[in-house]
C-alpha cells in the first residue's frame, strides 16, 4: 500500500488544517496512508528545501525556495502530474500573486494551499476607534497606544521590504517576479534610504520587545492578554480572529501602505524522490480544491489559498471578517527573490539589517551591507 510522508510547520494553521484535509481525502480509501511531521516557523523560513525533499514526499514551502528547488531538481513540476483544469482553476482563483510565486523556469513547483501577506492587526478592546488607513496615521497611533511590530531578523527584513514597496513609485513585477524597485543589480538605493527612515520611525514607537519576536510570538502575547493594541505589519493568522482560539480576539485590517506588502503563504510541493507521485498529486489537488478550501481545510484552522474561501460569507463570520478585511492587501502583495541563493541571502540580510539598525548605523553602511550580500547571492 502506498504511504506518503509530509512536512508542514508547527502551528494550528499548518498542522490541523492539512491533517484534517488529508483525513477527509483518505476516509473512504484503503489504498493510501499519509502521515505529517511539522517544523518550527524559523525552520520553515530557513531550512533548505533540498534537505526536506530528500526525506519527505510532500513539503510545505515558502516561495523563495523554488529557485533552489528548480536548480537542484528537488521537486516535481506539477504541470506533469496534474490535469490542466486543476492548474487553470488555481490560476483563476489565486489570492494575489500566490500561484505565480511558485512558477519559475516554465514549471509549477507548488500549489498555493495557503495565502498570506503582512497585514494590520489590533485588539478592538484596546484601540480607540478604527485602525489607521495610512502609514503616517499608523505611526502616530503607535506613539499613543501600546504597539509592536514583529522585528526579529527575518521579520524586520520583511517589514523593511514592505516599506520599500510603499515608498517606490514603480512596483510592477519584472521578469524575475520581483517588483521594479528590485532589479537584478539590487534594491534601488533611493528606495532603501526612504524605507529605512520609515523603519526607524516605526521602531521608535514600537515596544522594544518587538526586536526579539516573530509573528506567532506577537500574536500569542497579544491574544493571551499582553496589552498590545496595534500592529501595522504582521503576517496574518486567521486563527487568532476566531472566537475561543485564545482568551482575547484579534481583529485584522489592511496594512497601512500605498501598494501592498510582502507575500507570504505556503505552497504544497512534491519531492522528486517521491515513490508515489500520482497519489501525492491527487492529494495535493484535493487540498487546494474549492471544496476542501472552503470546507474542512479552513474550518479546521487553515488559511486558504483559494479566493472562493476568502470571499465566503460563512468563513468571514467564522473569522470576524479576517479574509474580507485583508484581501486588498493580499491582492497587491509582491513576490520576493527566487534565485537559488535567495533564502540564504534573506537570512543573512535580515541579520545584518537587525544588527545595523539596532546599533544606529547610517544609511550608507546599511546600503553597503545589503548590496554586498545581494551581489554574493
Amino acid at each position: 500500500m502506498p504511504h506518503l510522508r509530509g512536512m508542514t510547520w508547527n502551528h494550528t494553521r499548518g498542522v490541523d488544517s492539512i491533517e484534517a484535509a488529508t483525513a477527509a481525502f483518505v476516509k473512504d480509501r484503503d489504498d493510501l496512508t499519509v502521515e505529517w511531521d511539522a517544523r518550527s516557523l524559523q525552520e520553515f523560513e530557513d531550512t533548505p528545501i533540498t534537505e526536506l525533499a530528500a526525506r519527505y514526499d510532500l513539503v510545505a514551502i515558502d516561495h523563495p525556495h523554488v529557485g533552489l528547488a528548480a536548480a537542484a531538481g528537488a521537486l516535481l513540476d506539477l504541470h506533469t502530474l496534474l490535469p490542466a483544469e486543476v492548474i487553470d482553476e488555481q490560476r483563476t482563483y489565486s489570492v494575489g500573486p500566490s500561484l505565480r510565486s511558485y512558477e519559475l523556469a516554465g514549471a509549477l513547483w507548488a500549489l498555493p494551499m495557503d495565502a498570506a501577506a503582512q497585514v494590520g492587526a489590533y485588539r478592538s478592546d484596546l484601540l480607540p476607534g478604527e485602525p489607521p488607513r495610512d502609514l503616517d496615521a499608523a505611526i502616530s497611533l503607535m506613539g499613543e497606544v501600546s504597539a509592536q511590530v514583529p522585528a526579529n531578523p527575518t521579520h524586520l527584513w520583511a517589514t523593511f521590504l514592505s516599506l520599500c514597496q510603499h515608498v517606490a513609485d514603480d512596483v510592477a513585477p519584472g521578469a524575475s517576479g520581483r517588483p521594479a524597485w528590485w532589479p537584478d543589480g539590487g534594491i534601488d538605493p533611493g528606495v532603501v534610504t526612504d524605507a529605512l527612515a520609515l523603519l526607524r520611525a516605526l521602531l521608535a514607537v514600537a515596544d522594544p520587545v518587538s526586536l526579539t519576536r516573530d509573528p506567532i510570538q506577537t500574536f500569542e502575547a497579544m491574544a493571551d492578554g499582553e496589552p498590545i493594541a496595534y500592529v501595522p505589519f504582521i503576517f496574518g493568522y486567521s486563527n487568532y480572529a476566531r472566537a475561543g482560539y485564545r482568551p482575547h480576539l484579534i481583529r485584522f485590517t489592511d496594512s497601512p501602505v500605498r501598494h501592498g506588502t510582502m507575500l507570504g503563504g505556503v505552497g504544497l510541493a512534491i519531492s522528486a524522490r517521491c515513490a508515489h507521485p500520482a497519489a501525492a498529486a491527487e492529494l495535493a489537488g484535493w487540498v487546494v480544491s474549492r471544496q476542501c478550501q472552503t470546507g474542512v481545510f479552513t474550518t479546521s484552522g487553515g488559511q486558504p489559498g483559494h479566493r472562493a474561501a476568502w470571499t465566503d460569507d460563512q468563513l468571514n463570520r467564522l473569522t470576524h471578517g479576517f479574509f474580507a478585511d485583508t484581501l486588498t492587501t493580499l491582492d497587491r502583495a509582491f513576490v520576493r527573490g527566487r534565485t537559488p541563493g535567495y533564502p540564504l541571502f534573506q537570512q543573512r540580510a535580515g541579520e545584518a539589517l537587525h544588527r545595523l539598525v539596532t546599533s544606529g548605523a547610517g544609511d550608507k553602511e546599511v546600503l553597503s551591507a545589503i548590496g554586498e550580500l545581494w551581489s554574493a547571492s
